[in-house]
């Protein structure tokens, strides 16, 4: 069975359909779920989720409410109240308690006993004195909970965004003195990011929940999230492109598991259209939540593709490299873009979910060469050296079957394509295998400009973990390095394989390990013989 596909609200979902596609954050899920086991006394454990757009912030909500209605010791004790993913009507206290006042009796199942919960929320919006409003609706919580015997658990999104549009200085302080003192009340939120009204001391919320960050998915929960979407199994070395490519994001992961995986050059093209069109609306909420400045930084950063000094940033930001360099930080700090190489003095800057490039690069595309770009782009992380090598051979086959109107891109693509390292060595007899007319042209039309490649990324990548003190995740991306690349025919992979055991020996030997690192140089120097150029580990 396939599984429905919400694209950004999970909310549409029918419980079960949840619970069947609920297969990553199971870890976070089993967290909460104990944490609010445990609340039994007088006082409970509020919880927050936080991370990005995309990281799976509602649906692992959903799953814990889902979790308290289906559970046989959780449901006779707790009820869920499910705000939604906006709550735009709320801007002030009174407001917040009628809004969950409104979803609880959209929510609770009618019965004989008992006020009727949607009358009483029409006549409370008659009131115009807030603080009053804010008593009425919550003394008909506490009132609904005392005679169901259970604790509400207010599943709140977003609680960031909500604080900075409630205006009353006191609304939570208010709230801090319910959360502490009524044990009726349990609060489950998320946010976007880290906000003042947690971190700061002065501030009303401050130490009142147990925080739970959503890191990026690793390399065997992206796998498993692919298999659940594309209902496909994916080599390995495919889905750490695939991780790269989307920044370990579940969101962008799942946007491109649905992507086709057809060689044919039109039905591609379609797909990678398709999925920016259809999925414009996602990526663009992600741009307008930024503030305008680091917009314009984040947007330069799209534009150049390649890992970016931040001096360079800023000249295409046309902004102070000062200015520039206080954004890249804070677009750091919200894991929008990381560092990827470079030295501490000159970091290199990327973006984490490197599907924007992409987005950005056919948003703003005129005329076919910024298309075949991006299409160049996606397909490098998409597909193994073998597949392209494939691709590239039934391209040049299918040239003679071409109209006019596509020969000219088709030509601009298979040029494009010759240029990645991991079929330069099939440059040759992938032009002999064209017709004459087909393969003459590509000199002449092919002029995109050619960049690092993926293997020289990972191998900056892991020099900069390695120098940060990550050395666990070094030595991972290098040993990944060397599984994807170890058999290239491209010479310009095989010099980041050695480099990557060059600076494994030179990682192990660093923390004692002298035997692996000997025999990390010994299999470096077994491949490739002598090696010493290049940019590795200095033994401390």
């Amino acid at each position: 069975m396939t599984l429905a596909a919400r694209k950004y609200n999970p909310g549409f979902l029918s419980d079960d359909e949840l619970v069947a596609s609920f297969c990553v954050r199971t870890h976070e899920f089993d967290s909460l779920t104990e944490v609010l086991r445990d609340c039994t006394g007088d006082a409970n454990s509020h919880q927050i989720v936080i991370g990005p757009r995309g990281s799976g912030k509602t649906s692992l909500l959903l799953r814990v409410a889902a979790k308290i209605k289906r559970d046989s010791t959780l449901s006779p004790r707790f009820f869920p109240i499910i705000f939604a993913e906006e709550s735009y009507d709320v801007s002030t206290a009174g407001e917040f308690w009628l809004e969950c006042l409104s979803r609880l009796a959209d929510q609770a199942p009618e019965m004989n006993e008992g006020p009727d919960l949607r009358r009483t929320c029409k006549e409370l919006r008659t009131i115009r004195d807030d603080r009053m409003l804010e008593d009425r609706c919550l003394a008909a919580l506490q009132d609904f909970a005392d005679r169901e015997s259970k604790r509400l658990v207010l599943i709140v999104e977003n609680l960031n965004m909500l604080f900075g549009d409630i205006g009353d200085e006191d609304a939570g302080w208010r709230l801090r003195k319910t959360l502490q003192t009524d044990s009726r009340i349990v609060l489950l939120a998320s946010a976007t990011s880290r906000f003042d009204e947690i971190d700061n001391p002065d501030r009303a919320l401050y130490d009142q929940f147990r925080s739970v960050p959503l890191r990026p998915l690793d390399t065997n929960e992206c796998s498993t999230l692919w298999q659940t979407v594309s209902e496909r199994k994916c080599e390995r070395e495919t889905i750490r492109a695939m991780q790269i490519l989307s920044g370990g994001s579940p969101r962008l992961l799942a946007i491109i598991a649905r992507f086709g995986g057809s060689l044919s050059f039109r039905k591609l093209m379609d797909d990678l259209l398709d999925l920016v069109d259809n999925h414009t609306e996602y990526f663009k909420s992600h741009l307008d939540a930024l503030a305008p400045q680091e917009r314009r930084v984040y947007l330069a950063l799209a534009d150049l593709w390649q890992p970016a000094t931040a001096r360079e940033i800023a000249e295409r930001a046309r902004l102070d490299t000062s200015k520039c360099s206080a954004q890249l930080g804070r677009l750091s700090e919200r894991g929008a873009v990381e560092v990827t190489g470079g030295s501490a003095r000159r970091k290199l800057y990327y973006l984490t979910e490197r599907l924007y490039n992409i987005y950005y690069l056919m948003r703003r595309a005129r005329g076919p060469a910024p298309l075949i770009e991006a299409l160049i782009r996606f397909m490098e992380a998409f597909y193994s050296p073998k597949e392209l090598k494939e691709f590239g051979f039934l391209m040049a086959r299918e040239a003679l079957v071409t109209n006019e109107r596509e020969l000219a891109t088709r030509r601009l693509t298979l040029g494009r394509l010759l240029k990645l390292n991991s079929l330069e060595a099939y440059r040759e007899e992938l032009l002999a295998s064209a017709p004459t007319a087909f393969a003459d042209g590509i000199g002449e039309t092919e002029t995109l400009p050619k960049y690092a490649s993926a293997a020289t990324e990972l191998s900056r990548k892991a020099l900069k973990l390695a120098e940060s003190g990550r050395t666990s995740d070094a030595l991972a991306t290098w040993d990944y390095l060397i599984q994807r690349f170890g058999k290239s025919d491209a010479p310009a992979d095989l010099e980041q394989v050695a480099l990557a055991f060059v600076n494994i020996g030179m990682a192990k030997w660093r923390h004692g390990n002298s035997d692996d690192a000997l025999a990390a140089w010994s299999e470096a120097e077994k491949r490739f013989g002598s090696f010493d150029e290049g940019p590795c580990l200095r033994i401390a």
